[in-house]
């Protein structure tokens, strides 16, 4: 089968880091399709695969160096899947992947803390079991990926779609699934003034995601592109902000004071009551602390790596920093209100295998453009 293959080294991390011509670490290639690790496992055929954030880290050697050895190489990227199950009393099922790699997946008994809870995302036992290291399906070796014509999943990863549900929309249900989660990590109460960081598609997804767990609360979103301003209105934001008058802007909405110190560094004198920062570079979590009230709530959803970010207006404030990975019990969910929301509406294009540079290339000029996603389109 086709698949598109991660093969890292260091040589090809600094020459992607200088952004030397050449230097990637992905190939397309025929491999022999992966093996199911035990009971309980069943391959998929994926129809859709979205191209994440994280993907995008990844292979321009964005990603923070922590995450490598919470990953067994070579392996298949991809994690936002729809697909159909290949074999067993279940085949031809449409499915969704939950791509967290816990306990359950893993043989892992009794479970660790986190699984027994329900949060299979954040287990303690990610190089344990009967798989090698890997936080998810698309980082580990054995599992596959969806970047590709079949991968494996354990039956309880795989959360069935409805029929009135289109491929499109359930390939959006994991990260729609992220952003409820992360909507649930702000808390949002009534009456509360919020500020959500970012308009690709988890940033839009999280707007739609609090709109829906707190309907009084007035949304804003601070967007760079047209495209992605036109796109948060029609998400729900009661107003949208260009980083340019985040502060001007931020502090007539909160009824703060602006100040604009050294070197044009602004800060606010009160601010909003939460933030959910959905970019993850040095300058959107400074932002995010510097428009925070004291004691307010920021909330980290986009995947930071190793950033410059002065983080002494949260000590000032006493401000709490949350990160919202992963899930818990939040693919019914999402699925539910994919079928109200219709997320599919963000997919710019399908790309196939044969294209994934292409694909790769694209990916952050839609975004710009609102139409925040970019898929594979795997063939039957």
């Amino acid at each position: 089968m086709q698949a598109v293959t991660y093969t890292p080294s260091v040589a090809r991390y600094v020459a992607q880091r200088a952004k030397l011509p050449g230097s990637g670490s992905l190939a397309l290639s025929e491999v022999r399709p992966p093996r199911v690790p035990g009971p309980g496992w069943v391959p998929v055929r994926p129809k859709l695969t979205g191209i994440c954030g994280s993907d995008l880290a990844l292979v321009t050697g964005k990603a923070s160096l922590h995450l490598a050895t919470l990953t067994s190489t070579p392996f298949v990227p991809g994690h936002e899947i729809v697909g159909e199950i290949g074999a067993g009393p279940r085949r031809g099922e449409r499915v969704v992947v939950q791509p967290a790699l816990g306990c359950t997946v893993r043989g892992v008994t009794p479970p660790c803390t986190e699984c027994a809870q329900g949060l299979p995302a954040l287990c303690r036992n990610v190089i344990d079991g009967n798989l090698s290291a890997g936080l998810q399906t698309g980082f580990c070796r054995e599992t596959g990926g969806g970047w590709s014509e079949g991968l494996v999943a354990h039956e309880s990863q795989l959360h069935t779609v409805p029929d009135d549900l289109s491929d499109e929309d359930a390939v959006l249900v994991e990260p729609l699934a992220c952003a409820l989660h992360a909507a649930r990590q702000a808390d949002v109460q009534p009456g509360e003034t919020i500020c959500i960081i970012g308009a690709g598609t988890i940033g839009l997804l999280t707007l739609a995601a609090v709109r829906e767990a707190a309907p009084s609360a007035t949304i804003i979103v601070v967007a760079k592109h047209a495209g992605q301003q036109t796109a948060a209105r029609r998400f729900g934001a009661d107003d949208v902000l260009t980083p340019e008058n985040l502060y001007i802007d931020a502090a007539r909405i909160t009824h703060s004071r602006r100040l604009v110190g050294h070197l044009n560094r602004e800060l606010l004198l009160g601010g909003f009551d939460r933030v959910l920062d959905c970019v993850g570079t040095g300058t959107s979590i400074e932002q995010a602390i510097t428009i925070t009230r004291p004691r307010g709530r920021v909330v980290l959803v986009g995947m930071p790596g190793e950033l410059k970010v002065d983080l002494a207006a949260a000590w000032l404030r006493e401000l709490e920093l949350r990160g919202a990975y992963g899930y818990e019990h939040d693919f019914p969910a999402a699925l539910n209100f994919a079928r109200t929301l219709k997320p599919g509406r963000l997919i710019d294009r399908g790309w196939p295998l044969r294209s994934f540079q292409k694909a790769l290339e694209t990916a952050p000029k839609s975004a710009r453009a609102g139409r925040v996603k970019t898929v594979f389109e795997i063939a039957a």
